[in-house]
């Protein structure tokens, strides 16, 4: 009897520890970034996105561009493209650290400072409330306007259902979820939808050759980052990791067709 009650709970701490580790794998697999095609496709898919001649960027902040896309944007300028982007707050609601009187207003000279160096067209400022995007109503039917404007062949949001951890933001996901109900009423033969800050991607652009370009265009947010980029290096790196290159930026593709 000693010997069979010893046996039991051994058995049952292995049971536990057997289920801590598949508890473990599943999360990981889940709310890990983890490439959804191999690393050479990914990077063909990226060749042809950077063929693309008009292309629109619709993001929450001023830094959002330059921080999770700049070096493909940079690239697309480079290659001639005509690239136009949607800030939608001025973000005044975000760090101070130059201690600006207008917070809104510097962020919006760092913003076109940034431009300036990536090569964007145009920068489509609309001023709605930081924190406050998505549930603005004026932010989808100006979105659509310029969409309809623009008429581009590729348009870059954020990942609205699988984005990458840990970092979230309501006018992040929320803008991006926002335009996809208008994208989705375009029919068949609408531009792809190229998403970032996503976990799920398929789509991996070789951004090595303009990433001090990158960097320094990042450094233009001085208000929030007290003027240095060089700290998304690593992150970027580890992106190049899985395709093979030194830095990249991911993408999820979602087909128009």
């Amino acid at each position: 009897m000693t010997r069979l009650t010893g046996k039991a709970p051994n058995r049952r701490r292995w049971w536990w520890l057997l289920l801590v580790a598949a508890l473990g794998t599943a999360c990981t697999t889940v709310f890990t970034t983890q490439l959804t095609t191999p690393g050479a496709e990914a990077l063909t898919k990226g060749q042809a996105l950077l063929g693309k001649k008009t292309v629109l960027a619709i993001v929450a902040h001023p830094d959002d561009l330059e921080w999770y896309i700049g070096g493909t944007l940079r690239r697309l300028s480079d290659n001639g493209a005509n690239v136009q982007v949607v800030v939608s707050s001025d973000g005044e609601k975000g760090p101070n650290k130059i201690d600006a009187p207008d917070l809104a207003a510097a962020r919006r000279a760092e913003q076109a400072a940034a431009g300036a160096i990536n090569g964007y067209t145009k920068i489509h400022s609309l001023a709605l409330p930081d924190r406050g995007v998505a549930a603005d109503p004026r932010f989808l039917p100006e979105a659509a306007r310029i969409y309809n404007e623009v008429k581009p062949d590729a348009v870059f949001v954020f990942d609205p259902s699988s984005p990458a951890l840990p970092y979230l933001h309501v006018d992040h996901q929320g803008s991006a979820r926002e335009f996809l109900k208008f994208w989705d009423t375009l029919g068949a033969n609408k531009p792809p939808v190229y998403l970032f800050q996503t976990r799920r991607p398929n789509v991996a652009v070789d951004i090595s050759g303009v990433i001090d370009t990158k960097v320094r265009a990042l450094a233009q947010h001085v208000s929030q980052n007290g003027g240095s980029g060089s700290g998304m290096k690593g992150f970027f790196a580890g992106s190049g990791k899985q395709v093979g290159v030194e830095y990249a930026e991911l993408f999820r593709e979602l087909d128009g067709k």
